[in-house]
């Protein structure tokens, strides 16, 4: 994965602090700041490089302001938001997805399994935690399915379309991870969570799934 770039946000100056060193040993540089997600606006917006990746507190008690995370992401909509939680809450979650966010975590997360997460979102995923499954709550209309109301190719995310039609084609991990220059074991976590998504046992239900796309 190569070298990415990305903003802390929140009020706590020893959080932000705390963060930088656990995300030291991985492909991440810290090149902002900001201690809300309206302070974070004209902060991308002054960055001419561009920024990979932000990262935002959430305190216990504290909802985020969900309006100023709209405007983030439709502004800047190729940056994933990653807000970490002391608590999980379902209603936060679902408010979350609505404004756009890429990534909803607890803080108790392990600082190897965070580091995964984050590579995963950069590279197209979306992973939220919560205390109920938020994709079997919502509408069938929300899943974009296909005219027998099964779930249609189109739901995938890039990433998956690209996991999948390496499947499809027979590859190993290895010869996947090699082409999409990752490393094998963020290679595993894609599969499963496509096999997952699309609802089938292994490799070969997948590429059987994917055919009966076409």
């Amino acid at each position: 994965m190569a070298e990415g770039r990305l903003i802390l946000v929140g009020e706590s100056g020893l959080f932000r602090e705390g963060l930088k060193r656990v995300l030291a040993d991985r492909n991440l540089s810290v090149v902002g700041e900001a201690a809300s997600l309206s302070d974070a606006l004209p902060l991308l917006r002054s960055l001419k490089q561009g920024v990979d990746l932000a990262i935002c507190d959430q305190p216990e008690g504290l909802a985020q302001p969900f309006d100023a995370l709209q405007r983030i992401t439709r502004e800047f909509p190729k940056i994933p938001v990653v807000i970490l939680a002391d608590q999980l809450d379902a209603a936060q979650v679902d408010k979350a997805v609505a404004a756009g966010a890429s990534g909803f975590l607890p803080k108790s997360i392990s600082a190897a399994a965070l580091g995964l997460s984050l590579e995963l979102i950069t590279l197209g995923e979306n992973l939220f935690t919560a205390p109920t499954a938020l994709w079997r709550r919502r509408p069938i209309s929300e899943h974009r399915t296909n005219s027998d109301g099964e779930l249609s190719k189109s739901a995938l995310t890039h990433r998956q379309r690209q996991i999948l039609e390496y499947l499809e084609a027979g590859l190993s991990n290895r010869a996947i991870a090699e082409k999409l220059e990752v490393a094998e074991a963020t290679v595993k976590v894609h599969v499963r969570s496509l096999l997952q998504r699309i609802n089938v046992g292994n490799r070969t239900q997948a590429a059987l799934w994917a055919k009966s796309q076409k």
